[in-house]
C-alpha cells in the first residue's frame, strides 16, 4: 500500500521527538575549536562509483576499511570547509554491502570511536534479494543505533534515504519497479526509512536525498528517463549506468547532509562553491543543486538543528 507523503513525513519527525525523550540527539554541539567526528557507514551510494566523486577528497576523510574512497564524504567535508565549520570526517564503506552485513563484519570498527554523529545508508534495493522490503533495514539500523549511543548516549544518528534508480524502472523486466515510475520506488524507499527511523529507539531523523533527487525531476531541473536522451537545459542525475549518482547527483547528496547535519542553508555556499567547480559543474548548475536541497530541506524542518561549530 503507497502511504502519502505527509503522512510518511510525518513520521520521519517522529523519531526527533523521540530523541527529545532520551536525551541523545539533541545535546548540545561541542564547543567552538572542536571537531565534530562524523562517520558515515554505507556502500557505493556513499563513496561514488567513479570519478571524479569516487576518490574526491580522500586525503581528507579516514578512510576506516583502507580503501581510500572520497566520494560523498569528501564532498560534504569540503562544505563544511567552505562554511568555515570543523568536523573530522571517517568513512567505514562496502561496495554493495547492507547495513547487516556492516552489523555483522564491521561492528566493532563502528563502536571503536564516540563518534558525534553517525549516517547510516542502507542498499539501494532496501533488501537485495527481496527488493523493497525493509524488514532488514529495521533491525541493522536500531541494532546499529544503540550500539552507537551506548558508546556516546549524546551521538546523532541518521539514516540516509538513497534515491530510486533509473535502471530499475526503465531497465529491469520483472522487478519490483519495472514499467512503474520513480515515485513509486521512492514510496517504498521512503516508508521503509520511515519505518527504521520510527522503530530504533533514537534516531535523529531521515536525510532526504531520495526525496531531494525526485524534486529535481519533479521541478524540471533533472532529466526522468535517461535512457531517451537528457533533455536540453536538464541535468542527469545518474552516472553512465543510470544506477549511482553522477557528479551533480552526487553534489545534490552531500548538500542534503550538510543542511541537514549543519543547520545552515545550502544556499548559502554560493554559486562558487569549490566541490562543485571540482566535480567539474557550471556554475549555474552548482545554484540549481543548491536550491532544489534548500527546498527539500525547508519542506519539513527537522526537530531541531544542532550545528556544528565554526572554526574560532
Amino acid at each position: 500500500m503507497t502511504i502519502a507523503r505527509p503522512l510518511i513525513l510525518l513520521l520521519a519527525l517522529l523519531p526527533g521527538l523521540a530523541a527529545a525523550a532520551c536525551d541523545r540527539s539533541l545535546q548540545p554541539p561541542p564547543s567552538s575549536g572542536t571537531p565534530q567526528r562524523i562517520l558515515f557507514v554505507g556502500n557505493s551510494f556513499l563513496h561514488g562509483h567513479a570519478p571524479p566523486v569516487l576518490h574526491y577528497n580522500a586525503a581528507r576523510v579516514t578512510d576506516l576499511n583502507g580503501t581510500q574512497y572520497g566520494g560523498v564524504p569528501g564532498v560534504f567535508k569540503q562544505l563544511a570547509d567552505e562554511a568555515g565549520l570543523q568536523v573530522a570526517v571517517s568513512s567505514e564503506l562496502l561496495s554493495g554491502q547492507t547495513l547487516h552485513t556492516h552489523l555483522d563484519q564491521k561492528r566493532g570498527v563502528i563502536t571503536a570511536q564516540p563518534w558525534d554523529v553517525v549516517v547510516l545508508q542502507e542498499h539501494s534495493l532496501l533488501n537485495p534479494h527481496q527488493p523493497g522490503d525493509a524488514a532488514a533495514l529495521v533491525g541493522a539500523a536500531s541494532t546499529l543505533e544503540s550500539a552507537v549511543h551506548a558508546v556516546n548516549p549524546q551521538a546523532r544518528v541518521y539514516l540516509l534515504q538513497t534515491w530510486p534508480r533509473a535502471d530499475q524502472v526503465y531497465q529491469t523486466p520483472g522487478g519490483r519497479w519495472a514499467g512503474r515510475s520513480l515515485e513509486a520506488m521512492l514510496d517504498d524507499l521512503r516508508a521503509g526509512y520511515a519505518k527504521a527511523a520510527q522503530q530504533a529507539a533514537c534516531v535523529a531523523g531521515v536525510l532526504p536525498v531520495g526525496e531531494a533527487a525526485l524534486r529535481a525531476v519533479q521541478e524540471g531541473v533533472a532529466d526522468r528517463n535517461p535512457y531517451d536522451g537528457i533533455d536540453a537545459g536538464k541535468v542527469n542525475l545518474w552516472g553512465p549506468d543510470s544506477y549511482h549518482f553522477g557528479p551533480w547527483g552526487s553534489y545534490l547528496e552531500a548538500l542534503v547532509i550538510f543542511g541537514r547535519l549543519t543547520g545552515r542553508d545550502p544556499t548559502s555556499l554560493g554559486p562558487q562553491s569549490r566541490a562543485g567547480r571540482d566535480l567539474g559543474l557550471t556554475p549555474a548548475e552548482v545554484e540549481a543543486a543548491q536550491r532544489v536541497a534548500s527546498r527539500e530541506l525547508q519542506a519539513v524542518k527537522p526537530a531541531a538543528s544542532p550545528g556544528v561549530p565554526s572554526r574560532p
